[in-house]
């Protein structure tokens, strides 16, 4: 797809969103940039080379993972002839994009990749999950998270575990009016972390949170034997500016991996829509829950 360069305000058929956050507002630039120059015909290591700075680098900029300055989207700008008035307007966006997120309060304890994806999520429209190992994130309660915080970093200090808790709750509190879709393998609701107390309390959360219609989890049982979502944990996130999923997150040990070509989202799409036939409902899914949460 190409873009008129005085169409500017026109990504995918939408116009950027009257209050869009800063992980938006990159992205929005990153975008129309890549699309301004496609419609030039211009490779990324012509256009690299014309603006000093490496191949990746414009790489990341054009797919909204790093914040760009205001000095590159000019330069990017004259490279593509574009008009002053939209220069002007996608250098304002570009500034707009560097504001400070809630999570930069927490940079004692959160990395460099998470704090791209975090921006991401919170401007996110629609998350859909799907986890094996762990409750997911947004749904953990303070016991579960110190406990699998600090299963993972024994060495790290007992204040520690308390800033990584203000993070994550920070982190569902503006999460919370989101629509989230969550699969969570049965392995993760039986792994009993923090002790029985902990865990049951950690059930019986996740219990209320279906019940009140919080967001829509789901459990995907032993009993479905193998399935198409075995391959591992991900995360799907759809934006205001777009129809459908537009990008996949996928954390590992030492960081994450975005996937954003068509053919990945297509697949993950497919892999989370054959997962959720074989997942119980939401009654289904309390009614597990209770049942573990009974057997501690």
């Amino acid at each position: 797809m190409q873009v008129n360069p005085s169409m500017l305000s026109t990504t995918k058929g939408a116009t950027v969103p009257a209050t869009p956050g800063p992980g938006v507002r990159r992205r929005y630039v990153g975008k129309t940039l890549r699309r301004l120059r496609e419609a030039c015909d211009m490779r990324v290591s012509a256009v690299a080379k014309k603006l000093g700075i490496s191949q990746p680098s414009l790489t990341r900029i054009e797919n909204g993972r790093n914040a760009i300055m205001a000095r590159h989207v000019y330069k990017l700008c004259e490279i593509y002839s574009v008009s002053k008035r939209d220069t002007d307007r996608l250098i304002r966006l570009a500034e707009e994009s560097r504001e400070r997120g809630w999570w930069e309060s927490y940079s004692d304890v959160i990395s460099d990749w998470f704090e791209i994806y975090a921006s991401l999520e919170a401007d996110a429209d629609q998350i859909l999950i799907y986890e094996s190992e762990f409750v997911p994130g947004l749904f953990q309660t303070s016991g579960y998270i110190r406990a699998g915080f600090q299963a993972g970093n024994p060495e790290a200090s007992e204040a520690a575990g308390h800033r990584v808790v203000d993070l994550r709750q920070a982190r569902q509190l503006r999460l919370q009016d989101h629509d989230i879709t969550a699969l969570v393998n049965e392995g993760a609701v039986r792994r009993v972390v923090g002790g029985p107390d902990v865990m049951r309390n950690q059930l019986e959360y996740l219990i209320t949170v279906i019940e009140k219609q919080h967001a829509n989890i789901q459990i995907v049982p032993f009993s479905a034997g193998a399935h198409a979502a075995m391959g591992g944990p991900f995360y799907m996130l759809k934006f205001p500016d777009v129809d459908e999923i537009d990008l996949v997150h996928v954390e590992n040990e030492r960081g994450g991996m975005y996937f954003e070509r068509s053919s990945d989202l297509l697949r993950y799409a497919d892999v989370f829509a054959r997962t959720q036939q074989v997942a119980l409902s939401p009654t289904d899914s309390v009614a597990l829950l209770r049942k573990i949460a009974q057997e501690m």
